[in-house]
């Protein structure tokens, strides 16, 4: 598999931004920024952490899709020698191994599904995988916000399903585990969240 650099990632994001324009495209850049910063304070990759957080959500470049957006991204990048990105294409939005726990809309077939529950369930996440989680969920199009903002945000344009306490348990549970090998909490690392602390349920209801 061939290794991909900041330059070269930024690059395919751009080019894909002009073939399906949207706020993917921020959320993208956005989402880079953070995986950076956790990879820093974790002793990681950073430019490998940066460029997963570039192309996560690649797959958009098809046009507006649901949950075949993670398997799109997979597949284009694997196509260009970047299976190891391709990856957390297909692990971002799952913190549970079920490719049916999504609130985005059902456009997969049934061999994409299986495709996709056989890779995600042979996978044991790594941290990669985990802090790309924590970006998307943090990552808006205007900035970096608290996860519960974003989940509020994702599930009142999708909706919820039977699974979303389970899945919420499981992000929490990640979150968790980072905080512990950081020492303190995620936001610590990032001063633009404004008072993380005095956060109110009626700050979502204006967002």
């Amino acid at each position: 598999m061939k290794k991909i650099n900041k330059k070269e990632a930024l690059l395919l994001l751009k080019k894909a931004n002009k073939m399906n324009k949207g706020q993917w495209y921020e959320h993208s850049l956005n989402a880079a920024m953070i995986c950076e910063r956790f990879a820093r304070n974790l002793n990681l990759d950073t430019e490998y952490a940066y460029c997963i957080g570039i192309l996560h959500d690649i797959g958009r470049r098809f046009g507006i899709t649901g949950a075949r957006h993670a398997y799109d991204g997979y597949i284009y990048l694997k196509e260009l020698g970047y299976e190891n990105i391709g990856r957390y294409c297909l692990t971002h939005s799952y913190f549970l191994k079920n490719v049916r726990n999504t609130p985005a809309f059902w456009d997969l077939s049934e061999e994409e599904e299986k495709f996709m529950d056989e890779y995600l369930n042979k996978l044991e996440y790594n941290l990669y995988d985990k802090i790309i989680q924590l970006a998307d969920a943090m990552a808006l199009p205007n900035g970096i916000t608290i996860a519960e903002r974003r989940f509020i945000d994702v599930y009142l344009r999708k909706g919820v399903n039977s699974n979303t306490v389970e899945n919420w348990k499981a992000f929490y549970k990640m979150q968790e585990e980072i905080e512990s090998n950081l020492g303190f909490s995620i936001y610590k690392l990032f001063p633009e969240v404004k008072n993380v602390d005095e956060f109110l349920i009626k700050d979502i209801l204006i967002y």
